[in-house]
Protein backbone atom coordinates (compact mmCIF):
# COMPACT_ATOMS: atom_id res chain seq x y z
CA UNK A 1 0.00 0.00 0.00
CA UNK A 2 1.61 3.26 -1.02
CA UNK A 3 1.55 6.47 1.03
CA UNK A 4 -0.97 8.21 -1.30
CA UNK A 5 -3.55 5.44 -0.87
CA UNK A 6 -2.84 5.32 2.85
CA UNK A 7 -3.40 9.07 3.18
CA UNK A 8 -6.78 8.66 1.44
CA UNK A 9 -7.72 5.96 3.95
CA UNK A 10 -6.84 8.34 6.82
CA UNK A 11 -8.95 11.29 5.63
CA UNK A 12 -10.14 12.04 9.17
CA UNK A 13 -6.81 13.82 9.92
CA UNK A 14 -4.89 15.44 7.08
CA UNK A 15 -2.62 17.55 9.34
CA UNK A 16 0.25 15.08 9.16
CA UNK A 17 3.00 13.77 6.92
CA UNK A 18 3.80 10.11 6.32
CA UNK A 19 7.48 9.21 6.26
CA UNK A 20 8.46 5.72 5.15
CA UNK A 21 10.66 3.83 7.61
CA UNK A 22 13.48 1.60 6.43
CA UNK A 23 12.68 -1.69 8.22
CA UNK A 24 16.35 -2.74 8.33
CA UNK A 25 17.19 0.41 10.30
CA UNK A 26 14.34 -0.32 12.71
CA UNK A 27 16.03 -3.57 13.77
CA UNK A 28 13.32 -5.82 12.35
CA UNK A 29 14.03 -9.22 10.81
CA UNK A 30 14.53 -9.18 7.02
CA UNK A 31 11.17 -9.37 5.26
CA UNK A 32 9.84 -8.97 1.74
CA UNK A 33 9.56 -5.17 1.56
CA UNK A 34 7.24 -5.35 -1.44
CA UNK A 35 4.58 -6.78 0.86
CA UNK A 36 4.97 -4.77 4.07
CA UNK A 37 5.84 -1.14 4.71
CA UNK A 38 6.12 0.98 7.83
CA UNK A 39 5.55 4.71 8.16
CA UNK A 40 6.05 7.30 10.87
CA UNK A 41 3.26 9.84 11.20
CA UNK A 42 4.76 13.30 11.64
CA UNK A 43 2.94 16.35 12.95
CA UNK A 44 3.21 19.71 11.19
CA UNK A 45 6.07 20.46 13.62
CA UNK A 46 7.93 17.28 12.60
CA UNK A 47 7.24 15.31 15.81
CA UNK A 48 6.47 11.58 15.57
CA UNK A 49 2.83 11.26 16.63
CA UNK A 50 2.21 7.70 15.52
CA UNK A 51 3.11 4.81 13.28
CA UNK A 52 1.50 2.85 10.44
CA UNK A 53 2.21 -0.75 9.46
CA UNK A 54 0.85 -1.81 6.06
CA UNK A 55 0.70 -5.09 4.16
CA UNK A 56 -0.26 -6.28 0.70
CA UNK A 57 -0.51 -10.02 0.04
CA UNK A 58 -0.18 -11.71 -3.34
CA UNK A 59 -3.95 -12.30 -3.47
CA UNK A 60 -4.56 -8.50 -3.21
CA UNK A 61 -5.56 -8.63 0.46
CA UNK A 62 -4.16 -5.41 1.93
CA UNK A 63 -4.53 -3.22 4.95
CA UNK A 64 -2.94 -1.16 7.67
CA UNK A 65 -2.78 -0.73 11.42
CA UNK A 66 -2.44 2.80 12.84
CA UNK A 67 -0.66 3.08 16.21
CA UNK A 68 -0.32 6.14 18.44
CA UNK A 69 3.13 7.21 19.67
CA UNK A 70 2.83 4.84 22.66
CA UNK A 71 2.04 1.79 20.50
CA UNK A 72 -1.71 1.65 21.15
CA UNK A 73 -3.91 0.71 18.17
CA UNK A 74 -5.88 3.73 16.95
CA UNK A 75 -7.42 2.31 13.77
CA UNK A 76 -7.08 -0.55 11.32
CA UNK A 77 -8.54 -1.40 7.97
CA UNK A 78 -8.32 -4.40 5.65
CA UNK A 79 -9.15 -4.41 1.97
CA UNK A 80 -9.61 -7.17 -0.57
CA UNK A 81 -9.90 -6.93 -4.32
CA UNK A 82 -13.50 -7.52 -5.30
CA UNK A 83 -14.34 -9.67 -8.27
CA UNK A 84 -15.83 -7.65 -11.11
CA UNK A 85 -16.81 -10.45 -13.51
Amino acid sequence: MNSDLLALALLNDMNFTLQEVNNEDAGEAPIDLTKTTSFEILSEQGEVIGFIKTWHDEDDYAGFVHFDSEGNIVDWKAFSKSSSH
